[in-house]
């Protein structure tokens, strides 16, 4: 009985240090985020990737809206890039969007800081002006970001829209249907 009790905390101990160093290996090779530990529950805490470019750049006076579009969509390739298939939450508009990218998912894992001063009391990502984007789906990994043109209303010919290379080819595809 001893024995079987000591080969189990020998085991841990040495699985716990094979971890350890599995993470500083991964920690090289990604962007620098925000420390994680567990609560009293033993769950994970939420990890904000304090470093990537939305959390150091979305909101700033002087980037353009399209440079904002893209920093969105960068948050959604970082939330791609850690939350794997089979573990995303479906994502049906920009307060769905807004609380996977915040930590509501599987890994707690947050491209968007939680407390970000552009999302508003409805719990959507807004323009400098205060007006929601529109974000929807085109797929599981593509989404377009749209935001209101010169004349502040939505879905009219100035608004200014982003796309990455696939959703502009997932988009050609189902327009030529």
């Amino acid at each position: 009985m001893k024995a079987t009790l000591v080969f189990l905390v020998v085991f841990l101990i040495g699985l716990i240090c094979l971890f350890q160093d599995d993470e500083s290996a991964s920690s090289k090779t990604t962007e620098p985020i925000e420390e994680t530990s567990l609560d009293q529950k033993g769950k994970i805490q939420l990890m904000v990737l304090s470093d990537a470019p939305f959390a150091k750049k979305f909101g700033q006076g002087q980037l353009s809206i399209h440079e904002e579009l893209d920093l969105i969509q960068l948050a959604f390739q970082d939330y791609r890039s850690f939350v794997k298939k089979g573990y995303r939450r479906p994502i049906g508009d920009n307060r769905d969007f807004v609380e996977a990218m915040t930590g509501n998912n599987f890994y707690r894992i947050a491209p968007i800081p939680p407390r970000h001063p552009r999302i508003n009391r409805r719990g959507e990502l807004t323009d400098r002006s205060g007006n929601p984007f529109v974000i929807h789906p085109l797929s599981e990994d593509a989404i377009e970001v749209r935001a209101a043109g010169k004349d502040g209303v939505i879905w009219t010919e100035d608004d200014i829209v982003n796309l990455t290379l696939a959703g502009r080819e997932l988009k050609k595809r189902v327009n030529k249907r």
